[in-house]
């Protein structure tokens, strides 16, 4: 195959530059036939069509070869691949030599297997192949060659199947070789030092033997793997290496035989002392299986999510285990009966009792944790929903103080103020529902423990505080939400009160302004003027100032400036019109007095002359007492102002 492939790579590479030369010569021929002259010599007609179609011939199959040539090339490049792994796998199995020789074998296997990525380089080859037959067949369209081509492909990954299988298996092969070579060497070695050390322990005192040969079954192990190892190197090694194996395995089983036909006491003894080790470990671990599952199982359980969950989880683990600690049980028993054989009938019943106590304590434990397993987890599930609820509850109960402490000391505008009231009574809403749903929860998991027989030992106090606790905090939460609304209603009502007092001075204000700037008799404003500031009294100004002072009791800081503003200007506003009013009667009188003095001196000028100045000194008096009297109010407005 790799001599076939080279020819056609070489054939491939000929027929692409023939190809090109074909692709010169057509362009050639055409303007021939397009002139039917060369070198304006005419060619003849027919001599023309059979050049015409022998191009078309070679135009047309050319393409196909070419086609052919690369599937071929693809082919034996394959094949060679396939081939070339046979040769190494036989060249990887064969009857091995000495350590050095295999590890050889595995550095080779390596170097060409992993190194050069022969796997991946085989499957890249297969697919382009694959491609490339594919598209040959549809070209060619001939039903035998696709019946050929298949079959190849067929019989390719086939042989490729079992071949690649066994290539992958050469490493492993060759490492187990190289690790009994290991075992056997290191067994070896170390086994005939210890023949001949426990050789001379023979001629010693009984003390010393029983001390030495001690750990006898350490090395009848390392005899067994000696033997183990060695009987397969003998059967994958060569006939030479295999002879030298069997002679030096025959003369150490010589001795061993021989040593331990006299020390095979020993081992006995010291089997005994291993067993009982075995026992006392096996006994310990059961009694604290035993010891700790009777605590979970019967001591004391504050009930709540967590720890039902984490006691379930423990149960879970008792079931786990007991399977487990029956077998240990049963191997332990045997091995008891196995050690009071050997031991005083003081140490068996001993041992029986303990066996006896045990399995009792076992017993106990499968009874019981399976009930309680059940009704632990049916408790889970109403714990879990009334954990939820009072996780939401109190996240209820935060989102509520949030809200009043924003409503408590911030400035809201209506429509944020509206938003939060919104917000509130509905947190308030679902902390009622909540509530309700944790003392239903609370109600469900307190009847479920009363009826059940196996959760006696479950403790309900920190379950009841914590429904104590979320009491508490529902009713000072009401409280609080109470107390704000009966906040905001007297704010409301204080609110109203001073705007109805504000607009109440605001509107006498505003009718004793226009009063001010009302014209006409003197005599008729006077008397209007008199009769409507004669009906104004304190008690506008007083509501209006208890108003002020009842709401800057409630309105914060920051918004009292306002308010004070507003009040200075209202106030100081009536003040100028109380002015302007006591101003303008004196005025009316003055005018009043000044026309009726005049209109009595024209009323006497007709009088004699003494009667004219008895009564012109009289209407002067009397003119000059009101003005006196005017002046004086006038000086008490200044300072009462």
């Amino acid at each position: 195959p790799t001599y076939m492939h080279l020819c056609l790579n070489t054939q491939s590479s000929l027929l692409l530059l023939g190809m090109n030369h074909l692709y010169a010569h057509k362009r050639a021929f055409h303007e021939i036939y397009r002139t039917r002259s060369v070198n304006g010599i005419p060619v003849p007609p027919d001599q023309l069509e059979d050049m015409a179609e022998r191009f078309h011939f070679v135009s047309s199959t050319s393409e196909l070869h070419l086609m052919k040539m690369e599937f071929l090339e693809l082919k034996y490049r394959l094949l060679s691949l396939l081939v070339l792994a046979e040769s190494k796998l036989k060249s990887w199995i064969i009857k091995y030599g000495r350590r050095e020789s295999v590890e050889l074998l595995l550095q080779n296997y390596i170097s060409f297997i992993e190194n050069t990525k022969f796997f991946e380089q085989y499957e890249v080859t297969y697919q382009i192949l694959k491609q490339t037959a594919e598209m040959y067949i549809q070209a060619d369209g001939s039903v035998e060659e696709a019946e050929n081509v298949m079959k190849f492909m067929n019989e390719t990954t086939a042989q490729w199947r079992n071949l690649s299988v066994e290539v992958r298996s050469v490493r492993s092969m060759l490492e187990e070789v190289i690790a009994n070579w290991d075992r056997y060497g290191n067994t070896v070695a170390s086994l005939q030092a210890w023949l001949e050390d426990a050789e001379k322990m023979l001629n010693q005192t009984e003390h010393a033997k029983k001390d030495f040969f001690r750990n006898l079954p350490h090395w009848i192990q390392q005899h067994a793997a000696m033997n183990d190892a060695g009987n397969f190197l003998i059967e994958t090694c060569d006939e030479m290496v295999s002879r030298d194996l069997k002679q030096q395995l025959l003369l150490l089983n010589g001795r061993w035989r021989e040593l331990f036909m006299e020390v095979k006491q020993y081992a006995r003894a010291d089997e005994l002392d291993r067993m009982k080790k075995e026992y006392t470990d096996c006994v310990n671990a059961l009694s604290d299986f035993a010891m700790g599952a009777h605590k979970k199982l019967s001591e004391p359980l504050e009930v709540s999510f967590l720890n039902v969950k984490l006691l379930i989880q423990d149960l879970e683990d008792i079931e786990q285990r007991v399977p487990v600690m029956d077998a240990q049980y049963k191997m332990i028993t045997k091995t008891a009966h196995l050690i009071t054989k050997e031991s005083s009938q003081e140490e068996a019943n001993e041992m029986f009792a303990t066996m006896s106590g045990l399995k009792e304590q076992l017993t106990k434990v499968k009874d019981c944790y399976s009930p309680l397993l059940y009704e632990s987890q049916q408790l889970l599930i109403p714990l879990e929903e009334l954990e939820k609820q009072m996780t939401f509850f109190y996240d209820s109960v935060g989102k509520i103080n949030e809200i009043l402490t924003v409503l408590e000391h911030e400035a809201q505008s209506s429509a944020v103020f509206k938003q939060k009231q919104q917000e509130l009574s509905a947190c308030q809403e679902s902390c009622k529902k909540t509530m309700t749903q944790i003392e239903k929860g609370s109600q469900n998991v307190q009847k479920f423990m009363t009826l059940s027989s196996v959760l006696k030992h479950f403790d309900q106090t920190k379950l009841h505080r914590q429904i104590a606790d979320a009491h508490g905090a529902f009713q000072n939460m009401m409280k609080k939400i109470g107390d704000w609304k009966k906040h905001v209603e007297t704010n409301s009502r204080l609110m109203k009160k001073f705007e109805e007092s504000r607009a109440e001075l605001e509107k006498v204000l505003r009718i004793a302004q226009e009063g001010l700037e009302e014209k006409g008799n003197p005599e008729d404003l006077l008397r209007r003027h008199t009769e409507f500031f004669s009906q104004l009294d304190q008690r506008v100004l007083n509501a209006f100032l208890k108003a002020c002072d009842e709401l800057t009791d409630i309105l914060p800081e920051q918004e009292q400036q306002g308010l004070q503003e507003a009040v200075r200007k209202l106030h100081k506003h009536r003040g100028h019109t109380c002015w302007g009013d006591s101003m303008r009667v004196i005025r009316f009188n003055c005018k009043r007095n000044v026309e009726i003095h005049g209109k009595s001196r024209q009323e006497l000028l007709p009088f004699k002359e003494p009667n004219l100045n008895k009564a012109v000194i009289k209407y002067d008096m009397i003119f000059f007492l009101v003005a006196s009297i005017l002046s004086c109010y006038l000086r008490m407005l200044f300072c009462f102002s």
